[in-house]
């Protein structure tokens, strides 16, 4: 152990009652109080955007090919060939989504029909969102009656499945429908899409499989990948994300400047024990190491309870699901915390080199005090 940790080490435990002393455990506990904070804000909004992205993902086309003006696809089948051969893309669906009405048993409701090749669907069976079907009072077996803007005559449909996505906007509006039976409700022989959804099986590089999918296509289509479809979400839960860490980073810059505060103070109580020091042979450089360590551990165990609680608190969150939503307005129940490693690191360094540049003024003023005149004052 060198000599300068030595004596800041003893610094450290000095068990002195003095202002210093305060201003130590002030800095401490703002400086574990802001990482702690920062640790949670960023899992929180972290587990947020990560929650919202995969429900999207898992229930909306990762590309979506439509025609430029709106209608249908007829050769639907030729296209779908052509973007099969398109590398990084896994499968391609012809669907359609519509408005139309949901008649129950006691209630009407506003619904989104979803073409959905599925063979459990077959013949005037549909599946129905759980809100939707909480709200019309329907279960596995019962039948209603659906009407569409095309056929405005209501057609018998019975209900063969109640799904789940975790997405309220979709759980309270889609209904699921096999593609024949979407063209019985539209009085036509056979089912005719006007979007290709397109799954990717790296969803990172979807923009890229995008591009390609024009190139191929050409302008007669219009291509979205869902990093675009959703974008405004995307960005808004960035820029929330930001400010929230901008605001929560005060408390570590407010914490930090106790750690200048308080080795301030102590430089002004130790100018004894620095002028001794200095008389024995101890060199400028060797004071200011010692001021800069003593600042660092303040830091360090800031840093170490703040990290602690953090993950803590993430921890309890999770398990006692802490964070509960309204669905109508957030589209989930229930929000994860998500800490991750390089988060965790990147806000433990920067608080770090944030307490390293607090203690520098203080640690090289220690290195300019004059020995003969604090000893004569002494």
């Amino acid at each position: 152990m060198s000599f300068e940790f030595k004596v800041a080490w003893r610094y450290f435990r000095a068990r002195r009652k003095s202002l210093a002393r305060f201003t130590a455990v002030v800095a401490v506990v703002g400086i574990a109080a802001g990482v702690a904070a920062l640790i949670l804000a960023n899992a929180l909004a972290k587990g947020f955007a990560d929650e919202m992205q995969n429900k999207i993902l898992a229930n909306t086309a990762h590309v979506s090919v439509f025609a430029t003006d709106g209608a249908e696809i007829f050769d639907w089948q030729l296209i779908k060939e052509t973007i099969t051969t398109i590398e990084n893309v896994e499968a391609v669906a012809p669907t359609t989504y519509e408005n139309s009405l949901i008649i129950g048993a006691t209630e009407t409701s506003y619904a989104i029909l979803k073409v959905q090749n599925q063979n459990q669907l077959t013949g005037n069976q549909i599946a129905v969102g759980a809100k939707l079907a909480e709200k019309l009072n329907l279960k596995i077996g019962d039948t209603a009656e659906i009407a569409v803007i095309e056929n405005q005559t209501p057609s018998r449909v019975r209900v063969a499945e109640i799904f789940q996505t975790g997405l309220y906007d979709y759980d309270s509006t889609w209904i699921c429908v096999a593609p024949e039976n979407f063209a019985r409700l539209h009085n036509r022989q056979t089912f005719t899409p006007t979007v290709l959804s397109v799954s990717v099986k790296d969803i990172y590089a979807a923009d890229e499989t995008a591009n390609e999918i024009r190139r191929s296509l050409g302008a007669k289509y219009k291509i979205v990948d869902w990093q675009e479809a959703n974008q405004p979400l995307f960005a808004a839960l960035s820029l929330e994300r930001k400010v929230a860490l901008a605001i929560i980073s005060l408390i570590i810059f407010i914490a930090a400047l106790n750690i200048t505060t308080t080795l301030a103070l102590l430089v002004n109580e130790r100018r004894f024990d620095v002028a001794i020091l200095r008389t024995c042979g101890a060199k400028a450089k060797s004071l200011i190491v010692i001021f800069l360590l003593e600042g660092l551990i303040l830091g360090f165990v800031g840093i170490f309870f703040g990290v602690i609680f953090g993950l803590l608190g993430c921890f309890v969150g999770n398990y006692f699901k802490i964070v509960s939503l309204s669905a109508e307005v957030y589209s989930l129940n229930h929000i994860t915390f998500a800490p991750t490693l390089s988060n965790v690191a990147l806000i433990m360094f920067a608080t770090f080199f944030l307490c390293l540049a607090a203690t520098a003024y203080p640690a090289f003023k220690a290195g300019k005090i004059k020995p003969l005149e604090n000893l004569r004052r002494r």
